[in-house]
């Protein structure tokens, strides 16, 4: 069975250094090439630049070691899909896909990393449909949830410049 794609917006802003710093760090992540899994193509834009997989989970293999891992510490069990950026003054807007949830504990993690920045990641609900809403900074959490799902995330979604 199929793990079910997650789409989710993220928006990231505050001090511009350190926001050029977390984009930087964010693109740059190529990620491990494990030798046990095929891999079509390298993410420009990976999590593994933000919460790297260890060197010795890497050399144990993705088999016995790295999807575990993942899903441990990144919330999903694999890297980012079709990651799409927007650039603006003071801001960034990243949308893109996952398997099976939200990457929540990366962007707490982040959050710690980059005190200087405000985090928001949204995603819709898969039991409910919901509207949730994640609010990292300096390494706390706060989350928010609306019952308007599909129609609130669409306004965001295209209110951050994305088309569905």
């Amino acid at each position: 069975m199929d793990e079910l794609r997650v789409e989710c917006l993220l928006q990231v802003g505050g001090d511009t250094a350190a926001l050029n710093t977390f984009d930087k760090q964010f693109r740059g992540g190529a990620g491990p090439q494990w030798a046990d899994r095929p891999h079509n193509k390298t993410p420009r834009y990976s999590l593994h630049g933000l919460h790297p997989v260890p060197e010795d989970v890497q050399h144990r293999g993705w088999q016995t070691a790295g999807h575990l891992w993942c899903s441990d510490f990144w919330d999903v069990p694999d890297d980012l899909v079709n990651m799409q950026v927007k650039r603006l003054l003071g801001k960034r807007h990243y949308r893109f896909y996952t398997l099976g949830g939200a990457p929540e504990n990366v962007f707490l993690k982040a959050s710690y990393d980059f005190p200087l920045l405000h985090l928001r990641l949204i995603r819709l609900g898969v039991d409910r449909g919901d509207l949730q809403s994640h609010f990292y900074h300096g390494g706390y959490y706060q989350g928010s949830f609306s019952p308007n799902g599909e129609s609130g995330f669409t306004v965001l979604r295209e209110e951050m410049g994305f088309s569905a």
